[in-house]
C-alpha cells in the first residue's frame, strides 16, 4: 500500500513539474459508499407536512375573457383622495351623507333633488349636487337607484369642485351597500303587441366570437309560438307557413324559447298516414346570418321629427375642443335643429374604448338621444378604471328618471314603434311603443366594439335581435314583425 502511495506521488509530481508551464490540478471529491440513515423516529414527529395537491389551471373560455361587471370592492380598491383645493378642480372625496338637501328657484318650487351634504374624516363639511348625469353605484361596482342612498350611508364622490372648494358636482356616486341580485323570472310577454313575436334560444353556451357562432342547448327542443290565449284563431299561427291543418311548417323549431309564459306549445302535424310531418330547421349560425342581411338591407333613418326637422349632434364631445377647465370631468355634446344651435349640455365623460353616442331617434313629435356617461375612479393617469351607465335625453329632459329606469339604451325603431332596452330594480328589459317589458336578464350586451361587436344588438325595420344571460344561462333572442302579402308591417 505504501509503495502505491509512492508511485501516485511521484506520478503526480512528474506531471506538475514536466515542461515549462503549470498545469491545472482537479480535485475529486470522494464519493461515499453508503448514506447514513437519519437517527428520527417518527413517532416523535406529531404531524408530517404534505404539499397540497396540483389543481390544473383551466383555459380560459371566450365567456370568461368577458367581464360585465368587476367583483373588487370599490371602497378598498380606491385608497388615495383628490380633495378640493380651489374651484373647479377633480375630486375624489370620501365620507359619509349627513343630510339631504333640495334647490328651489325664486317662488319657492323645487328644481333639483338628490344633493346631499356631506361629512368628511377631517371634520370638513361638504355641498354635494347630483344632477341629471350624475349616477350611483354599489360597493361591487353595479348600477343602482339613487334611493339606495340614505342618510349616514358611506360615500365616494367622484367629480368636481364648483365655484367654491366645499361644493362638489358629482359625477359618480358610490355607495357602500351590496346590490340584491334580482328575484329570477322568466319574460313577461303577455300583453306584447299581436303583430310581433319574441322568441328566445337558450344556449350550450356563451357565443364564440369573431366570427361569430352559437349552439343551441337543445337542438330537438319544441318552440313556443307567441299567440294570444284570446287570439280569435288559437289553431292556426300566423308567423309560419300554414297549410290549413295544424301548424304547417315550423320556422322556429331550432333551439327553445324559455320565457313566453301563457301559449301553449307546438306539436309537430301529422300528415294524411298519421306520420309527423318533417320540420325543417333553419340554424342559429344562419340566423345570425339573416340578421345581418336585414340589418343591412331593411333599416330605416328615423332621424326626422313630426315636421321633418333634422336634429344632429353635430360634434362629437371626445374632442379636446369640447373640453373646459371649469368642466375638469366632463364633455359638452352641442344639439342642432335644422342646421342651428338647439341646445347643449354637459355629462361625465372620460376616454375609454367605448362607443360616444348613437345619434338621435325621433318618434311621436319627440327626440331621443341617449349617450353613454363614463366615469374614470382611478386617480392615478396611467390606470383606466372606467365606470359607465348610458343617459336618454328625451327633448331636453332625462328621460330615465322621468320612467324610473336605472339606465335605457339601445333606442331604435320596430313595426314603426318606439323600441329601446332599460335596466330598472327587477333586472333588464325591453320597451315597445313606451309598453315595458321586463325580461328578467341579468345583462344585455350594448356598445362594444372590436371582436365583441357581434355581441350588441342588430336592428332592421322588422326584426331586433340581441343576446341576454340570466345567471350562466346565455339566451339568444328574436324580436320579429310580420309582414303581410304587400310587404307592410
Amino acid at each position: 500500500m505504501k509503495q502505491l502511495f509512492f508511485f501516485i506521488l511521484i506520478l503526480t509530481s512528474s506531471i506538475l513539474l514536466s515542461g515549462c508551464q503549470i498545469l491545472p490540478i482537479f480535485q475529486l471529491t470522494p464519493v461515499p459508499l453508503e448514506t447514513p440513515t437519519p437517527q428520527l423516529s417518527l413517532n416523535q414527529v406529531p404531524e408530517i407536512p404534505t404539499l397540497p395537491p396540483v389543481t390544473p389551471t383551466a383555459t380560459l373560455s371566450a365567456a370568461q375573457s368577458v367581464h360585465y361587471e368587476n367583483p373588487g370592492d370599490i371602497f378598498t380598491q380606491v385608497h388615495t383622495e383628490m380633495l378640493p383645493e380651489k374651484a373647479f378642480q377633480q375630486v375624489v372625496i370620501f365620507g359619509s351623507v349627513h343630510s339631504f338637501t333640495t334647490e328651489t328657484d325664486a317662488w319657492g318650487r323645487t328644481v333639483a333633488t338628490g344633493g346631499f351634504t356631506l361629512d368628511h374624516h377631517s371634520g370638513s363639511r361638504f355641498t354635494v349636487k347630483c344632477d341629471d348625469f350624475c349616477f350611483f353605484i354599489d360597493a361591487k361596482k353595479n348600477l343602482i337607484s339613487s334611493e339606495k342612498l340614505t342618510e349616514d350611508s358611506e360615500v365616494i364622490v367622484f367629480g368636481a369642485s364648483g365655484e367654491t372648494a366645499t361644493e362638489i358636482n358629482a359625477d359618480a356616486i358610490a355607495v357602500h351597500v351590496i346590490r340584491e341580485d334580482p328575484i329570477p323570472q322568466e319574460a313577461n310577454i303577455s300583453a306584447l303587441t299581436t303583430n310581433l313575436t319574441y322568441t328566445e334560444y337558450d344556449l350550450a353556451s356563451f357565443p364564440q366570437l369573431n366570427p361569430i357562432s352559437i349552439r343551441a342547448a337543445q337542438e330537438t327542443a319544441t318552440p313556443i309560438p307567441t299567440m294570444k290565449e284570446d287570439d280569435p284563431t288559437p289553431t292556426e299561427d300566423p308567423y309560419a307557413y300554414n297549410y290549413g291543418y295544424g301548424y304547417g311548417y315550423d320556422y322556429y323549431g331550432y333551439g327553445r324559447p324559455t320565457s313566453t309564459p301563457n301559449r301553449p306549445q307546438r306539436t309537430a302535424t301529422p300528415d294524411e298516414t298519421g306520420t309527423p310531418e318533417p320540420t325543417p330547421t333553419l340554424s342559429l349560425d344562419e340566423r345570425l346570418l339573416d340578421r345581418l342581411n336585414h340589418s343591412l338591407e331593411n333599416r330605416t333613418n328615423y332621424a326626422y321629427g313630426a315636421y321633418g326637422e333634422k336634429y344632429s349632434s353635430y360634434i362629437e364631445y371626445d374632442q379636446d375642443l369640447n373640453r373646459d377647465p371649469s368642466y375638469p370631468t366632463r364633455a359638452v355634446m352641442n344639439v342642432q335643429s335644422n342646421g342651428y344651435d338647439f341646445t347643449e349640455f354637459w355629462f361625465p365623460y372620460s376616454q375609454n374604448p367605448m362607443f360616444t353616442n348613437w345619434g338621435i331617434v325621433c318618434y311621436g313629435g319627440d327626440w331621443y338621444l341617449p349617450i353613454r356617461v363614463s366615469v374614470d375612479i382611478d386617480p392615478n393617469p396611467d390606470v383606466t378604471d372606467v365606470i359607465f351607465t348610458d343617459r336618454t335625453i328625451r327633448t331636453q329632459q332625462n328621460y330615465d328618471r322621468e320612467r324610473g329606469y336605472i339606465r335605457s339604451f339601445g333606442y331604435s325603431i320596430i313595426d314603426s314603434k318606439l323600441f329601446y332596452f332599460y335596466q330598472n330594480e327587477n333586472g333588464y328589459g325591453i320597451s315597445i311603443d313606451k309598453q315595458d317589458y321586463d325580461l328578467g336578464f341579468d345583462d344585455i350586451p350594448f356598445g362594444y366594439i372590436g371582436a365583441y361587436s357581434e355581441m350588441d344588438p342588430f336592428y332592421a325595420d322588422d326584426m331586433i335581435t340581441f343576446f341576454g344571460h340570466r345567471g350562466n344561462q346565455w339566451v339568444y333572442v328574436e324580436l320579429k314583425a310580420a309582414v303581410n302579402e304587400y310587404g307592410y308591417y
